[in-house]
């Protein structure tokens, strides 16, 4: 009776809302892409020649070693900065984080569509006065909303 139990595996969509409830001013974007789940996650998976197109800070990204689905990334900013990145990658759930950003992508297909949802959080010191935090979260939305944009020009595009 030593045997673990499997448990059923969590909904990646309810996976990423848990990161972000344990994740304070995480800003969080959920879109129904009108691709289906095979083109979203196509793009979504491909980190090395999709993220810096839909990713307007990240100039490139390379992944420097993968054992199965966990990946060790080297990312290349537009500033200038490089940064390693830890990944976790499969089916409808990505998982990127470093010592200063975590960013995930969930999804699931919704029949011929896909519901992605998609987080970023940037790990800084003390939180910013209230004003500030509103400011930088419908920033911070405002630019997952181009990206997702993006994300699904780029799912649709093979099909047009």
């Amino acid at each position: 009776m030593n045997d673990p139990v499997a448990l059923p595996d969590i909904d990646p969509i309810d996976r990423l809302a848990i990161l972000a409830a344990a994740l304070p001013g995480a800003a969080v974007r959920q879109r129904r892409i009108a691709a289906p789940f095979d083109a979203v996650w196509q793009v979504i998976a491909d980190l090395e020649h999709a993220t810096p197109r839909y990713e307007p800070g990240v100039a490139r990204m390379h992944v420097t070693e993968r054992h199965g689905e966990r990946l060790h990334l080297l990312v290349g900013y537009t500033d200038g900065r490089e940064e390693p990145m830890e990944a976790r990658l499969r089916a409808g759930w990505c998982l990127m984080q470093s010592a200063t950003v975590v960013v995930a992508f969930a999804a699931r297909p919704l029949g011929g569509q896909t519901l992605l949802a998609h987080l970023e959080h940037l790990r800084t010191g003390a939180p910013a006065p209230e004003p500030t935090q509103s400011r930088r979260r419908r920033a911070a939305h405002a630019k997952i909303d181009q990206e997702l944009d993006t994300i699904e020009r780029l799912a649709t595009h093979d099909r047009d």
